[in-house]
């Protein structure tokens, strides 16, 4: 239903006190929550027609109670999100701050671990292609790292999954990607996992099944680069 911009109370008795523990919402955030422009919605709140209040520092903010409850009057409601596909491989986990931290204090370890675990070899190619990896490892270990503190790893595998699909379609050796996420795999296990020695056993368990899933989504990836890769050829 589309939304009408009706005049509602004025601005006075909608920045009364009340609901506090409610988190308030900044104009870019309510128009998205609505489903409308943020000009818009600065529009109708400089009129009195939608319900905000003030800060102490002048700018508007919305509640989203207030604004469900405005909706309502009109015979409306907050648009739904759209439905996302599943996740083959389920991306929440336990989120996992003081790990998170061990990771990232023990980055340069990790590095050195994965490079033992696939030594690129002498010569000056290999040594630039060493440093290249290592440098792609290093940024995954922090996407690792980040997904782990929140306990959401859905962006962290999309790139992983994304790195996988783009060798796999481009012709490029699937070695790369699979063979970083198997190495770093091995260097979690080996420089991380002892560290939780005392922890919670769900803890390490879960740090295990998460480094899984990146080798089964860059694996899936490369597989999907490869079929489009076919799909391109044969057309």
């Amino acid at each position: 239903m589309r939304i009408s911009a009706a005049p509602t109370n004025s601005e006075e008795s909608l920045s009364s006190p009340g609901r506090q523990d409610e988190t308030l919402l900044s104009v870019s955030s309510a128009a998205r929550l609505l489903g409308v422009s943020a000009s818009s919605l600065r529009a109708w709140a400089a009129g009195g027609k939608v319900p905000h209040r003030r800060t102490a520092g002048g700018h508007r903010r919305f509640l989203k109670s207030d604004l469900e409850q405005w909706l309502a009057e009109r015979g409306a409601e907050l648009p739904q999100p759209p439905a996302r596909p599943p996740e083959l491989v389920a991306s929440r986990t336990l989120p996992l701050e003081e790990v998170a931290e061990r990771i990232r204090q023990t980055v340069p370890e990790l590095l050195d671990a994965a490079d033992s675990a696939d030594a690129p070899g002498a010569g000056s190619s290999r040594r630039r292609r060493a440093r290249r990896r290592r440098g792609r490892l290093e940024s995954q270990v922090e996407g690792l790292a980040h997904g782990i503190a929140a306990g959401d790893l859905g962006r962290y595998l999309r790139e992983a999954e994304w790195n996988g699909f783009r060798h796999g379609a481009s012709g490029s050796p699937g070695e790369g990607p699979i063979g970083d996420a198997l190495c770093l795999r091995w260097a979690v296990d080996r420089v991380v996992a002892p560290e939780l020695d005392g922890r919670p056993t769900a803890e390490l368990r879960s740090l295990q099944r998460t480094m899984d899933r990146l080798v089964v989504r860059v694996a899936s990836g490369m597989a999907e680069g490869l079929q489009a890769r076919r799909r391109a050829a044969d057309g």
